[in-house]
């Protein structure tokens, strides 16, 4: 049994891991440099750095000691990676199948601190259930790319230049795009990334003015009803934890929409201006 939950966790981080280092490293000599892209390999953990953002999501590290046990040599070597990236803080993700198992002890020594919580889930690609919404889904092309972009861009409060870069993931191999519209307006974001026989789900975004109006349920059902037509026989995807202090209802539809949570995951944050 605890092979088992081992091998789900590990197969959960390597798609997640899988997406992130593609949409870092295929950006464009342009929106690297304007966004300070960096993916790396540090110790099997994949870091990728916007250091031209000061926006957590797209500054941290996934898988880390997943591959061989972590060690204060590696968690130096990555606060050295995002110091001279020009990062101003970052997170380090621990995964339950992390080791060693004192992980959590390792990072508070070397200077890091527990931030939040984030949450994996998973589902099979069993039919999703009806979703009641006014908006019209779709997959898009390069002609609706830059509205993509700019749609993530606004709603998660990234840079102007992400912009470009969000957009340039649109068409690429691997990747599949979706745009909810109201009428011939596009409201809302949902992509996936394919990943052996996982489909990796994320870039949830929906404007303001359009909130409330099933655009994130009736993207997910579309993306879930793709990925049982292609093969793929799971569907991965992150959020945030939800708790009294702070409701996150996007956790609360994913369970709506049939995903289950396979386990929370801790952040550690580190300040680069704190150092």
């Amino acid at each position: 049994m605890q092979s088992n939950i081992e091998d789900l966790t590990l197969s959960l981080e390597l798609s997640e891991m899988a997406a992130w280092s593609d949409f870092y490293k295929e950006g464009s000599a342009q929106s690297t440099s304007e966004c300070g892209l960096i993916e790396a390999n540090v110790g099997g953990a994949v870091a990728t750095a916007a250091a031209s953002a000061d926006v957590l999501a797209l500054n941290r590290v996934i898988g880390i000691g997943l591959k061989d046990p972590a060690t204060s040599e590696q968690l130096r070597e990555l606060v050295k990676l995002y110091a001279q990236a020009g990062a101003s803080r970052f997170f380090v993700q621990l995964s339950p199948a992390a080791i060693p198992a004192d992980l959590e002890r390792l990072l508070l020594e070397n200077g890091f601190s527990h931030y939040n919580n984030w949450v994996k889930l998973y589902r099979d690609t069993s039919p999703p259930p009806k979703v009641a919404t006014d908006l019209t889904v779709r997959q898009i092309g390069s002609r609706d790319a830059a509205s993509f972009g700019g749609i993530v861009a606004e709603c998660f409060s990234w840079p102007d230049a992400a912009r470009r870069w969000v957009a340039e993931a649109v068409g690429r191999p691997g990747w599949r795009h979706y745009l909810a519209f109201d009428g011939a307006t596009p409201v809302a974001t949902g992509a996936l990334f394919a990943s052996g026989e996982q489909a990796w789900v994320d870039f949830a975004a929906t404007l303001p003015d359009y909130r409330a109006r099933g655009a994130q349920a009736a993207l997910m059902a579309q993306r879930i009803s793709d990925a049982r037509r292609l093969g793929y026989k799971m569907l991965v995807v992150e959020t945030a934890e939800d708790t009294p202090q702070k409701g996150a209802p996007s956790f609360r539809n994913m369970l709506r929409l049939g995903f289950q949570v396979a386990y929370v995951r801790p952040n550690f944050i580190f300040s680069n201006g704190a150092a």
